[in-house]
């Protein structure tokens, strides 16, 4: 029998009519990848952002892949990243065989601690930091431009769970320091069902990463010259009809942002079980992407939710509990995220009044 789950823990937005009148005009431009609507949403996002240089890509893994090779990051450099991310944020550092330095989070948060972080830095003197905002949660520290300042190192901002939120100077996350990586998936606040992109203003890093895109290529995509490649690079190009999707679900960004809204404040309003505990992302007017909670008895509540249809999501794990690195260190406070934190339903596909029969049922959970 086959399974069903009514309420999915993240719905995405929808523009399917969009995509069926535009999709017969992809296949007769015949430019199945960086295609018109590539470059289209290039430029979008450019406007958007306020940056010089955007280069689209296959996922925000890929972006995150091109950005560390971009900056020269090989063998024996040494590379600092909050333990509290995804493993795609390092798997570019570990291929490449650096050595990785993991900080630990915030008491009860995904924030890096800044000190902990600055103290690192003036250590080891890094090659590069990974500052990662994750769900909306921006990250960001006088200090630490202080330090960027003296020393010199690169910074890559992944900001895939954080497009459109803007910082306290009113700069958008991942716009603010060498290279910002952003993901596209089906799972963001705008998808291109697969996509990502990176953001520069700088021409010779953006020059490089549209190189190490184009499989070391640094010339038009899909081209006749076939001109020779002059550095190591990967086919990380996207597909013109995802771009269509991106492009044409970016056009439609106010609207989401106000229905992403909508719903994590209705959770604010109307979840009033005190086994649910949502975790204070200190945002007023700012797209939070996911909505996450504490939760009393985690196995019980997952176990409570299949029950009621309802399907959740467990959130990131510390890096340190994988088997792919060993830093020898503990790290408290991002255990007990990855131990207690948890992700409700949302998405710009679901309406208030969905929202509200969700939280109807996680009123009746007890511990």
């Amino acid at each position: 029998m086959k399974s069903y789950i009514k309420y999915p823990w993240f719905k995405p937005f929808k523009n399917n009519n969009y995509i069926k009148n535009s999709l017969p005009k992809i296949i007769k431009n015949n430019k199945a990848t960086m295609g018109e609507y590539s470059k289209k949403l290039e430029n979008e996002l450019t406007k958007i952002l306020k940056v010089k240089h955007v280069v689209l890509t296959t996922s925000g893994t890929s972006a995150l892949m091109m950005a560390t090779l971009a900056l020269g990051i090989g063998p024996g450099k040494k590379v600092i990243c909050t333990d509290m991310t995804w493993i795609a944020t390092i798997n570019p550092s570990l291929i490449c065989k650096s050595k990785i330095y993991l900080v630990d989070t915030l008491p009860k948060s995904q924030k890096v601690c800044f000190k902990n972080l600055n103290n690192l830095i003036k250590k080891i003197k890094p090659d590069l930091v990974i500052l990662v905002h994750l769900s909306g949660e921006n990250v960001y520290n006088k200090e630490f431009n202080y330090l960027k300042k003296k020393l010199d190192f690169n910074v890559i901002e992944d900001a895939s769970q954080s497009f459109f939120v803007k910082n306290q100077e009113q700069k958008y996350c991942g716009t603010s320091y060498d290279i910002g990586c952003f993901s596209l998936s089906i799972t963001k606040i705008i998808n291109m069902v697969y996509g990502g992109f990176c953001v520069t203003n700088s021409s010779k890093l953006a020059e490089n990463l549209i190189t190490i895109r184009n499989n070391g290529v640094n010339a038009e995509p899909e081209n006749a010259k076939l001109e020779l490649a002059n550095q190591p690079g990967l086919n990380l190009k996207p597909s013109d009809l995802h771009s269509c999707i991106g492009y044409s679900n970016l056009k439609h960004k106010k609207q989401i942002i106000k229905r992403v809204n909508k719903i994590y404040f209705t959770y604010a309003k109307k979840l009033k079980n005190t086994c649910i505990k949502l975790l204070d992302v200190g945002l007023k007017n700012m797209p939070t992407i996911y909505v996450l909670a504490f939760v009393k008895n985690r196995n019980k509540f997952y176990n409570f939710c299949r029950k009621k249809n309802l399907e959740i999501h467990l959130g990131i794990r510390g890096i340190h509990e994988t088997k792919i690195i060993n830093p020898g260190l503990s790290f408290p406070n991002s255990k007990y995220i990855s131990k207690n934190l948890i992700r409700l339903p949302c998405g710009p596909g679901y309406t208030v009044k969905e929202i509200s029969k969700i939280i109807n049922l996680l009123n009746l959970y007890k511990k």
